[in-house]
């Protein structure tokens, strides 16, 4: 590339334009290839599989922990579902603390100790009123808490 210090701006984005092109072209024919490649190797190893008494589906399914990109794509175990409902008021039966469940965040300690122990967050639950349910403390009490 030594000559293309003696190019001009416009012979230079030629140049580059006409490289383009020919990648595109070589890109298309690896494509190609691979795709031949591939029905090959497909062809060799369902021959095997007839051979060896197997079926397609038990290869596949034998393939399976090979599948880097659907090991990728499965990651880690979908969470479970949310227990506590937003905008639900919780109280600690033992300690009398109440807890509002927002949109978003984490579930208080206690609360989320309970639901692990296997307890149900709903029998929690203060009431429909919110927190201080027949005490007076309804609604002004919750928007404290906000």
């Amino acid at each position: 590339m030594s000559d293309a210090r003696n190019m001009s701006f416009a012979e230079i984005q030629k140049r580059i334009q006409d490289m383009d092109a020919e990648r595109a072209v070589l890109e298309a024919a690896l494509q190609a290839k691979r795709g031949e490649e591939i029905k090959v190797l497909a062809d060799a190893y369902a021959k095997k599989l007839q051979a060896g008494g197997f079926s397609i589906a038990e290869g596949i399914k034998a393939l399976a922990p090979y599948d880097t990109i659907a090991a990728k794509r499965t990651g880690a175990a979908p969470r479970p579902p949310r227990e506590v409902e937003t905008g639900t008021t919780y109280k600690n039966p033992e300690t009398g603390e109440t807890w509002i469940a927002g949109a978003k965040g984490r579930v208080v300690g206690w609360l989320q100790a309970q639901i692990n122990a296997g307890k149900s967050a709903a029998s929690f639950t203060t009431g429909a009123e919110g927190f201080g349910a027949g005490n007076g403390e309804g609604a002004s009490a919750k928007q404290k808490n906000d």
